[in-house]
């Protein structure tokens, strides 16, 4: 029953007597439907629509709107997520710097850039332990 009415109206529009909007849901259903009976109708529809458009493009005029780009809504909902984000990380006061030594966590700014300051001096010191040359030189003699 409802192919009937499918069949009906492909006959009204190879007639010339379809709507606008019948037109566009006749379209939809084609671009759907996998019904062998409707693929000439989809061929012969696919003619009209590339010969429509060869002729729009040779007689220099623009080809229908089909859908408007809306760019406010997108834009809106862009702005709101980014005001979330920044909001979401003004609101995390979680402490930038962290030490951990001997098992207690030290969030203080001034304390953390001193244990790693230390930290740096021991690695790259001078006094660290014997130098390779004079060991080399210990060997070899």
């Amino acid at each position: 029953m409802r192919n009937d009415y499918w069949k009906n109206l492909t006959e009204k529009y190879f007639e010339a007597q379809t709507s606008p909007a019948e037109e566009r849901a006749l379209r939809r259903f084609l671009a759907r439907t996998d019904d062998p009976w409707f693929d000439e109708v989809k061929a012969v529809a696919g003619y009209l629509s590339a010969a429509g458009a060869a002729h729009r493009a040779a007689a220099g005029t623009p080809a229908p709107a089909s859908r408007t780009f809306r760019p406010l809504p997108l834009a809106l909902a862009a702005a709101c997520a980014a005001i979330l984000i920044t909001v979401g990380v003004g609101l995390s006061r979680r402490p930038a710097c962290v030490t951990i030594t001997y098992g207690v966590a030290n969030s203080d700014r001034e304390q953390v850039l001193l244990d790693a300051r230390n930290t740096l001096t021991e690695l790259f010191a001078d006094n660290q332990g014997p130098d390779v040359a004079a060991q080399l030189e210990e060997l070899f003699q």
